[in-house]
């Protein structure tokens, strides 16, 4: 009885030791450590726009823009026939001396880019003559502008004339603008006037001068006549005028035309224009030898009987622009 009893004291102690433990646990402080992390993103903006215009960069007349008292008073100074035997070969406008891409219509062969992507950005412009209006370079070519008496009283064109480089008359202009308009540079004049002195003469000497050439060759000029950091050097700071915040600036000739392109940091405001313009002037310095080139060129075209085609002559023009857009790895 009385083993009994203690085991019966012994049972409430027992259950009383548990019942304070647990309670003097949970009053006791203890180190805890926890810690969580969370993170959200969204894609990066693009947000570029592209945009190329020009389905009239050519045209099948042009209006004319001669004034003074000798100016011609017709509506149109070029037209072309419309039983023209080229309109069936799908060739549908003309060019000749005195036409430009300004009197062809509202558009012009131009490209434009404009956003602000929140990442690195390479913009590339590459334009591609596939044809252009050429006289190679030879020597007794027939001279169709003057008409000579023989001694036996017949007339024919016995003159002839000789070209001591080719003759390629229609002059492309790269034009880069931004956005507003603001601020326009004519690229092969702005490449002539970042040129250092000690290369100006020799610069001129192949045809790069204050009023510019083409803008093909103005690229082939430089690269001729600057060393490999001048001509970064030139470029960077021709380009540099207008297209701001821009870096790597890259300008290089193509087997048929050239290819620019410029990166831009992160959150970069883009909004250029790039314009390709073409004119093929109605005076030339030497005129009288261009005249008779220009006039050659013609009766080639014409098909005039009798002709004699020079090899690499060409009488059909072409150009198309390309703008591209890519994030930088």
């Amino acid at each position: 009885m009385k083993k009994n009893t203690m085991m019966r004291i012994a049972s409430v102690l027992l259950v009383a030791v548990l019942i304070s433990t647990c309670a003097i646990s949970g009053t006791f402080a203890k180190y805890v450590t926890k810690v969580s992390g969370e993170d959200t993103a969204r894609v990066a903006k693009w947000g570029i726009v592209l945009d190329v215009e020009g389905q009239t960069v050519f045209a099948d007349k042009y209006a004319t823009d001669e004034t003074g008292s000798n100016a011609y008073e017709g509506e149109y100074s070029v037209v072309m026939k419309a039983d023209d035997a080229d309109v069936a070969a799908n060739i549908t406008k003309v060019v000749a001396p005195g036409t430009s891409s300004e009197g062809a219509g509202d558009d012009i062969l131009k490209a434009s880019v404009k956003g602000t992507p929140e990442v690195a950005t390479r913009f590339a412009l590459e334009v591609t003559k596939w044809s252009d209006v050429v006289l190679p370079a030879g020597e007794g070519y027939t001279d169709y502008t003057e008409l000579v008496k023989s001694e036996d009283g017949t007339y024919g064109y016995t003159n002839t004339f000789d070209l001591d480089k080719p003759y390629a008359p229609v002059k492309w202009n790269l034009i880069i603008s931004n956005g507003t308009g603001t601020k326009t540079l004519n690229l092969a004049e702005a490449l002539y006037a970042e040129l250092p002195a000690n290369l100006i003469a020799a610069a001129e000497s192949y045809g790069l001068t204050e009023e510019g050439c083409s803008i093909f060759d103005a690229i082939a000029i430089l690269k001729k006549v600057a060393d490999s950091a001048t001509y970064i050097s030139v470029v960077e700071s021709a380009i540099g005028q207008v297209v701001k915040g821009g870096s790597n600036f890259q300008l290089e000739m193509t087997e048929n035309g050239l290819k620019m392109s410029y990166d831009f940091d992160p959150n970069k405001a883009i909004d250029y224009t790039f314009e390709l313009s073409w004119e093929w002037a109605f005076e030339q310095e030497n005129v009288e030898l261009y005249d008779k080139a220009d006039t050659l060129l013609g009766n080639i075209a014409a098909g005039v009987e009798g002709i004699v085609v020079p090899e690499g002559a060409s009488t059909v023009i072409n150009a198309t622009i390309t703008a591209s857009a890519t994030q930088i790895d």
